[in-house]
């Protein structure tokens, strides 16, 4: 998930800070994915990061929940991009939802992305600002989609589309839990959704 800045054009100066505000983020995600938040000390992560305290709160002045937030979005932002990019090389719907719980789990068994699908109590009060991004943003793109199955007559016209979109992201958003607890469940996980998506939906065109 390390950004791409060689593509930027950025001076020295400014691609070392960028490298900096990586290396703090994948420092605080990895840290998440072995041990609670309340946990992980500022200490911790400046030692895994490799800066002093003081460069932490040069970067992030708000401390751990402006790191925490940050860590969040950028492994939602990828998670969004990923599943996306899916939605848009596939057809059907369940094969789109598929695609976006792929997209989840990918991230979720990384050691990076690991706390997303494993957050817990401690974390939420940090990220509430922020929670919720790639399910929204799934939900509306499948809403979408099942509302234009509705009306080229795949799904009954008074099909409850949202409260469907609301119970898949559901099923994903656990997905991606299990994932991160065990990945070697994954094919399993995805080859279930795949059974639930074509008992409910059928081959949606």
């Amino acid at each position: 998930m390390r950004a791409d800045l060689s593509e930027r054009p950025h001076g020295l100066r400014e691609r070392n800070r960028i490298r900096t505000r990586e290396d703090i983020l994948i420092a605080i995600s990895l840290l998440l994915g072995e041990r609670t938040y309340d946990g992980i000390s500022i200490d911790d992560i400046a030692q895994r990061a490799g800066v002093a305290r003081g460069t932490l709160y040069a970067y992030f002045p708000e401390g751990r929940d402006q790191m925490v937030r940050e860590a969040y979005l950028r492994v939602a932002e990828a998670v969004i991009a990923e599943g996306s990019a899916r939605h848009e090389r596939e057809a059907g719907v369940a094969e789109r939802v598929v695609g976006f719980a792929t997209a989840l789990v990918d991230a979720a068994t990384t050691p990076e992305g690991r706390f997303y699908g494993l957050m817990g109590p401690d974390i939420m009060s940090a990220i509430a600002s922020v929670t919720g991004t790639s399910s929204q943003t799934f939900q509306q793109v499948l809403t979408t989609d099942l509302r234009d199955a509705a009306e080229r007559g795949a799904l009954p016209e008074d099909s409850p589309v949202e409260e469907i979109a609301v119970a898949l992201s559901g099923a994903v958003r656990e997905i991606g839990g299990a994932a991160a607890r065990d990945p070697e469940r994954v094919p399993r996980l995805l080859l279930a959704l795949r059974i639930i998506c074509d008992a409910l939906l059928g081959s949606l065109a």
